[in-house]
């Protein structure tokens, strides 16, 4: 099957925080550190973030078995707080490139985070996102 008929991954999660607080923790790379491709058994040890229409970034993740994992890619839409569209590369976990798209709309008790990642197989990527927007969740209690 090709790229452009896999299934998306589609995820959404309620945070009790403002919309721009959740934005931000995907570009801030303080913030990302602490939660974004980082598991149990790994760290991230190096993130490179040129946040405009065009930039690019790059997070380099250690794990256990002592493997340097990249996830990279070039942003393509940044409206904060509520728009971020990249591209995204992790040799280590599947080829080729993918599209992820995250839109966070204001809610009267927080917002809600929906996730899609497209050219890649649903099956191979969200379950990892699952867990971590889980720990998105966790690092942005109110």
């Amino acid at each position: 099957m090709s790229a452009t008929h896999l299934e998306p991954a589609n995820l959404t999660q309620h945070f009790q925080v403002q919309a721009a607080k959740v934005f931000d923790a995907w570009i801030k790379p303080e913030m990302i550190r602490l939660w974004l491709f980082k598991s149990p058994e790994s760290e991230i040890i190096d993130v490179e973030i040129d946040a405009q229409p065009g930039g690019r970034f790059s997070i380099l993740e250690y794990n256990k078995q002592k493997e340097y994992i990249d996830h990279f890619g070039k942003y393509q839409q940044i409206s904060r707080p509520g728009l971020l569209v990249f591209s995204l590369k992790v040799p280590k976990h599947f080829s080729g490139e993918t599209r992820v798209v995250v839109q966070i709309k204001e809610e009267t008790d927080g917002c809600l985070l929906t996730l899609t990642q497209t050219g890649v197989e649903r099956e191979k990527t969200e379950d990892h996102w699952r867990y971590i927007l889980t720990q998105l969740k966790t690092i942005l209690k109110p």
